[in-house]
């Protein structure tokens, strides 16, 4: 499970924590991957009981000392060689963050990363706006390269990608879904119609696109900003879904019209949406090293972690 919280802790944020909790109970992933994490965010879901469950990606001093917000993984199977790793043309401090799962003690190991890429920037009212898409397609290029050597990865998290703006994102040639290539998990799981689905609705963001007084329509400020990209030779893609669109916190937001009509905008979790993704095991895979290996959980062995 990927999820952008959206770190504004000036909009209902324990009301949405809450919320995204829920979810987290609902869907009950083995494996979490958080962005936009800050400190204040840190401590509520600290707080709550299906915290316990899972280990934690290492908080690093400067991330709980900053305002400022960074990406988390949890698991309920324990991590190892976790790393993570800052991309060199970044201006807002973004990287990636990685580890290794071992979902069952004949599985073979998972490499798991979440990131959030470079942002456009709105910029001061009269300058033009940076899309920085030079930048996050040089990340993306970057992550799926560095992670590229191990058999079965799984890169998740924020991409920032606007399919209207930047180019097709980078994946490394390959046939894919189980042959060994890199996919977009989304556009192969889902049907055609839905296969530009969006996850993030930019109505959110005070810096709306306007020209001459002509505001940019609620549909075209959606992007499908979070993804899921996936290499894997002893796994297949199981199933995918989004989750947080239809949670109602009780909170609108209204604007009345020259009609004396209303529009409403009703809260959500975030502004963004949730994806769950689903990989099953496929064939017989490779022994893995340490057939002793501690398991935390093994889902009878078919099917691997939801994340």
């Amino acid at each position: 499970m990927t999820y952008n919280v959206w770190s504004r802790e000036d909009v209902a944020v324990y009301k949405r924590m809450k919320a995204i909790g829920s979810l987290v109970e609902k869907h009950n992933p083995d494996v979490i991957f958080f962005q936009e994490i800050t400190p204040y965010i840190l401590s509520i879901f600290k707080s709550f009981a299906w915290w316990k469950e899972y280990h934690c990606s290492e908080v690093k001093p400067e991330e709980q000392a900053s305002k400022l917000h960074f990406c988390m993984m949890l698991s309920k199977i324990p991590m190892e060689k976790p790393a993570s790793w800052k991309f060199t043309n970044t201006s807002t401090g973004r990287g990636y963050m990685e580890a290794d799962i071992y979902p069952g003690t004949s599985s073979p190991a998972i490499h798991i990363a979440t990131t959030q890429l470079e942002s456009p920037s709105s910029g001061p009212p009269a300058a033009q706006p940076q899309t920085r898409s030079l930048e996050r397609y040089a990340q993306a290029e970057h992550a799926a390269a560095a992670l590229g050597s191990a058999r079965n990865v799984v890169l998740c998290g924020d991409m920032s990608w606007d399919d209207a703006v930047d180019m097709p994102f980078p994946l490394p040639a390959g046939d894919g879904g189980g042959g060994g290539g890199w996919v977009d998990a989304w556009t192969v799981l889902s049907p055609a119609h839905e296969r530009q689905c969006p996850t993030y609705n930019g109505i959110w963001n005070e810096d709306l696109a306007v020209f001459n007084g002509f505001t940019a329509n609620a549909a075209s400020l959606m992007k499908r900003s979070d993804r899921f990209v996936c290499k894997l030779q002893d796994y297949k893609l199981g199933g995918i879904e989004l989750i947080g669109s239809t949670e109602n916190l009780g909170i609108d937001y209204l604007k009345k019209r020259r009609d004396y009509c209303y529009d409403e905008l009703h809260l959500r979790p975030s502004c963004h949406l949730g994806v769950v993704l689903t990989v099953v095991v496929t064939g017989d895979p490779p022994p893995v090293r340490g057939a002793t290996r501690r398991k935390l959980r093994d889902n009878s062995g078919s099917t691997a972690p939801s994340e």
